[in-house]
């Protein structure tokens, strides 16, 4: 199908794009990576008086602990600080360069489409566009991780979990885009896991689950985060299966308690995808899924600071 027409510029800086958004405001719609909107345009979805094309505004494609760019095919470094990781930062650029850093974003990133689809698609797109099936929504709910949102008006923080606010809408204004997202530095020993039940290879999810899990020396759980997507309207954080794990021996019935925890948050649509009911009772099965791959890595990587 053929878009419906539209009026395309093209910036070339970020204050330009802003003043774009503050002139139009809910008639125009950003394109980054174009994944999202352009088959939104095709299918008339939607029908913007204005496309802002801000694939080419370099200030947006740095990774590093000061903003500074770090190109595709070179690894961030090890470090105590948060990343910042530039909204236009593509998704293959994340599966390949922050793996030592942020392992559990760039295991999200690693599961989304094909490759071609990763070379196009950016990590602010992506979480703008706030599908409730996205992959990266979950991966950075759990890591915590803060959003900073632009205007011509100024610049303001906001937390992962303030960000999501319905299907396909977030929390920005109309004349706001994500610039970067800041993701804390990794404490103590971690294990991480993103999985995700799909149709095939490269589908959105039909359900998917992060999970972060922090080990204690003693090999108890200090601390542990489960994110959702594609089971509600919504990804969001499991807070009271993340509770139950505390202080446990992450025995197998331990996971899975926290898996049922998790499947009683669980509040599915139907879809061409999958049934609601389909979704809710395989939720508990992925996150258990998930949380007993974070385990293993995390008692690696104990195993393996202790010398053993």
């Amino acid at each position: 199908m053929i878009p419906p027409p539209f009026e395309y510029r093209a910036p070339d800086s970020l204050s330009e794009a802003l003043a774009l958004l503050r002139e139009h405001g809910d008639e125009a719609r950003l394109m980054a990576g174009g994944q999202s909107l352009l088959p939104m345009l095709k299918l008339r979805l939607v029908r913007p008086a204005v496309v802002i094309d801000i694939a080419g505004l370099q200030e947006l494609k740095g990774i590093g602990e000061d903003g500074d760019a770090v190109r595709a095919g070179v690894p961030a470094t090890e470090a105590a600080d948060a990343l910042r990781i530039g909204a236009l930062v593509t998704e293959r650029t994340l599966e390949r360069t922050i793996a030592e850093r942020q392992p559990l974003l760039a295991e999200a990133a690693a599961s989304i489409g094909d490759i071609h689809i990763r070379n196009l698609g950016t990590l602010g797109g992506a979480l703008s566009q706030a599908d409730p099936s996205g992959d990266l929504a979950p991966a950075v709910l759990a890591l915590g991780a803060t959003l900073t949102a632009q205007s011509a008006a100024g610049t303001r923080a906001i937390a992962a979990h303030e960000f999501f606010s319905g299907p396909f809408d977030t929390a920005l204004a109309e004349d706001e885009m994500v610039t970067s997202v800041e993701v804390p530095a990794p404490s103590g020993v971690r294990g991480h896991a993103y999985v995700k039940l799909t149709r095939r290879a490269g589908d959105y999810a039909v359900v998917g689950a992060a999970a972060l899990i922090t080990l204690m020396p003693d090999g108890t759980c200090g601390d542990a985060r489960i994110a959702l997507c594609a089971v509600g309207p919504t990804a969001f954080v499991c807070e009271a299966a993340g509770r139950s794990l505390q202080g446990t021996r992450l025995t197998d019935a331990d996971l899975a308690e926290a898996g049922a925890l998790a499947g009683n948050d669980a509040d599915p649509a139907s879809d061409v995808h999958a049934s609601a009911d389909y979704r809710r009772a395989m939720t508990p099965v992925v996150v258990t899924r998930a949380l007993a791959k974070a385990r293993e890595r995390a008692r690696a990587r104990l195993d393996r600071s202790s010398g053993s």
